[in-house]
């Protein structure tokens, strides 16, 4: 049987696609491949090209019409799987997009509007026999204008292109949460699969869970799954690093000390040697969950470890991180330490109480996500005083290690926020595979 070829709308880094590219059948055999991705970012553009091949990466704007011929006359009777994560965020009616807002000519005119109805031009037109949708759990409640639900209106435009996506139970969508498939993560996610009528008149596949959350369940046996992976487990191999101190907040004559100091703190780098003993040291250590996590991200002994450098930190922020507590917020510790608290956090913590976090290393990550270009406060390390670093961050998202990022830190940590974890994506696969051959 021949590969799926997969068309990845709004690709970001790809990490469905990975995750589907990935998956092997029972023979052993790769049965999906990226055929074409389409991306407006430039960076994620390099990462894309860097990771699957000059010649299938579409860079540009979807919404432009030159973009749209180029997708469809390469794409046309070539690709049986169109996937994506549809941005939404222009169906907002919170904020400057509501009310008023919407009468202002710069969100009247927002192109965002578009992008959901160039994804189901594009399904339209190459009509492939299946379409998976990926999205924030937000889309369950979000409205357009007129009251509408958003997934309501997703689903009715799948089903009028003559796409099935509902399962036995008579569900449209389902609510996958990265934990559950082996991900270092607590995230949940809507998904959606359409599957063509004309092509196979079959249910929505279910997607069997891989691992369960211990603090959940009991003693005893739990149907062949394997406790949840911990931080500890994705990222206890890595070499320790620390973060430099930026000149925030220092007075001119401590500049030169702060200088010296720096000079001296190794704060990783963008490659490094992998060390040998430490990991193997590190995979004798955990359990058979984290075992089988390695056997993902490091499956072909791959040499180096990239993107592990350290974040430089404000002096401040160094010492309130020593001061957490594994699992504890900003708004835990002001309640645990006021004195303390005050003389550290700068910022307004009325709003946001979890502004700062502490990781727990004996549990998944809470859910990763983009705001990591701006800061890493709420993925503070649970042993060093420092945030994750890019490499510790995509391992979280369940990344192998040979997946190289392009352009400056900030670029990479936005890549991998937005990503949709691979080993989510290649449980997604194994149900899809089985709709291809037949067996669901």
């Amino acid at each position: 049987m021949g590969k799926n070829r997969i068309l990845d709308l709004f690709a970001g880094a790809g990490g469905i696609s990975l995750g589907l590219e990935m998956f092997r059948n029972e023979a052993g055999e790769h049965v999906f491949e990226l055929y074409r991705a389409v991306e407006i970012d430039r960076y994620a553009c390099q990462t894309l090209r860097k990771n699957f091949g000059e010649d299938k990466v579409i860079e540009g704007d979807i919404t432009d019409g030159g973009i749209h011929r180029r997708i469809i006359r390469e794409c046309k009777g070539k690709v049986s799987i169109i996937v994506g994560g549809i941005p939404c965020q222009s169906f907002s009616l919170i904020g400057p997009r509501s009310g008023f807002g919407r009468k202002m000519k710069k969100f009247r005119d927002d192109k965002r509007d578009r992008l959901y109805e160039e994804f189901m031009k594009i399904v339209g037109e190459l009509k492939p026999n299946i379409v998976m949708i990926e999205n924030v759990k937000g889309i369950l409640s979000k409205r357009d204008s007129g009251g509408e639900k958003i997934i309501a209106k997703v689903v009715t435009r799948l089903e009028h292109l003559g796409y099935n996506l509902e399962d036995e139970n008579g569900n449209k969508h389902m609510v996958l949460n990265a934990a559950d498939y082996g991900v270092p993560q607590r995230r949940e996610r809507v998904v959606l699969i359409g599957i063509k009528k004309s092509w196979k008149n079959v249910k929505m596949p279910f997607i069997a869970p891989t691992h369960y959350d211990p603090r959940k369940s009991g003693s005893g046996e739990h149907n062949g799954l394997a406790p949840y992976v911990t931080v500890y487990e994705a990222i206890g191999d890595l070499p320790e690093v620390r973060p430099k101190i930026t000149f925030t907040g220092i007075p001119g004559p401590e500049k030169a000390e702060i200088t010296k100091i720096n000079s001296t703190m190794d704060s990783g780098g963008d490659v490094v040697s992998v060390n040998g003993e430490k990991f193997h040291q590190h995979v004798e250590r955990i359990s058979m969950s984290g075992k089988r996590f390695f056997e993902f991200v490091r499956p072909n002994g791959y040499k180096y470890i990239d993107h592990h450098v350290a974040r430089s930190q404000q002096k401040s922020d160094i010492e309130l991180f020593g001061s957490l507590m594994e699992g504890e917020t900003a708004g835990e510790f002001m309640k645990r330490n006021p004195q303390l608290a005050k003389s550290l956090i700068k910022y307004d913590m009325s709003t946001f109480r979890d502004k700062y976090r502490r990781q727990k290393s004996n549990e998944p990550c809470t859910t990763v996500f983009a705001h990591l270009q701006k800061d890493g406060n709420r993925f503070i390390h649970p042993w060093q005083t420092r945030t994750f670093t890019p490499r510790e961050a995509a391992r979280i998202q369940s990344f192998p290690d040979d997946f190289i990022f392009e352009g400056p830190m900030i670029k990479k940590f936005w890549q991998i926020g937005n990503a949709v974890p691979p080993l989510m994506a290649l449980n997604m696969g194994k149900s899809v595979y089985e709709i291809s051959r037949g067996m669901a």
